[in-house]
């Protein structure tokens, strides 16, 4: 039960320290010992504090409490908006304020409209969030996998022709990016030969951030050369996109974006185009490792 304990005391450190920025931070030990400072790093056992005599590592287990309180205060005039936090209860209740203390047994919340103090039990907490946070990719690249589907009109009909493309996918800022996607296969079906060379430019803006999730739109350029001889289609030819997607990322792997794509396209190559609308157009979904 106190290791259960200490692990909601570190949620809500990382979470705080995430919007707290340059404040100070009072630590209480087990032993009494006050120390104030600004804490730069955490990890699973300890923290790393900086205080005017220097730089200190704190073992968690040592930790009585962490008082924010006056960072609050501060960041709440440094700030328009509201320092909040969200807490899910197991009742199934959830609760809004500004968490000021936490103990290992109990922590205290202020609500940001003036409905008083609350004390919650940790026992009683089953999730502890923040409105504030969200992934920061201004700047990063990123390398993953991205599938892509390819459509033409052919004298047989409708042909398909899925490729999975290695992707290098770059930040301008944190709301800007671009992404370059590439695959080449061949193979062989009973003699018949199937050649697939894809190239594709997309740029894309995120419009909406939702904690660790960030909705996005844009469009693509594309360069598309197939050789079918089962379906006696040969040639090559450019295409044009427009996608709207999200890209998701999991705390327990924050540097991994998972994302899903709707979208519109034109593909045409040699004498064979088609307009396609569909949840596998542009593509129906990629994963990055964003450095």
């Amino acid at each position: 039960m106190r290791t259960l304990r200490k692990s909601y005391l570190l949620i809500v450190f990382c979470l705080l320290l995430s919007t707290t920025g340059v404040l100070a931070e009072i630590i209480i030990l087990e032993n009494d010992t006050v120390i104030q400072g600004k804490i730069t790093q955490y990890g699973k056992d300890s923290l790393t504090l900086e205080t005017p005599a220097g730089v200190e590592d704190i073992p968690i287990s040592k930790i009585r409490l962490i008082d924010y309180l006056s960072t609050a205060k501060k960041y709440q005039q440094l700030d328009s908006g509201v320092n909040k936090f969200i807490l899910y209860l197991k009742n199934g209740e959830i609760v809004e304020g500004v968490i000021t203390q936490f103990t290992n047994e109990f922590l205290t919340i202020d609500s940001p409209k003036g409905y008083g103090v609350l004390q919650i039990p940790i026992s009683s907490v089953n999730f502890i969030t923040s409105e504030r946070s969200h992934i920061d990719l201004n700047q990063r690249d990123g390398i993953g996998y991205s599938q892509k589907r390819s459509t033409l009109n052919a004298s047989s009909g409708l042909s398909t022709y899925s490729s999975n493309q290695i992707s290098y996918k770059f930040f301008i800022d944190k709301e800007v990016f671009g992404n370059i996607l590439l695959a080449y296969g061949t193979a062989s079906y009973g003699g018949d030969k199937l050649q697939v060379l894809s190239l594709d430019y997309r740029m894309g803006m995120i419009f909406k951030r939702m904690q660790n999730i960030v909705l996005y739109y844009g469009g693509s350029v594309g360069y598309l050369q197939i050789d079918d001889d089962s379906k006696d289609i040969e040639g090559s030819g450019t295409g044009f996109g427009a996608f709207a997607g999200a890209e998701i990322f999991f705390q327990s792997l924050p540097n991994f974006g998972f994302a899903g794509e709707i979208g519109v396209g034109m593909q045409k190559a040699g004498d064979y185009e088609a307009t396609d609308l569909s949840i596998s157009s542009f593509p129906s979904f990629s994963i990055h490792y964003y450095f």
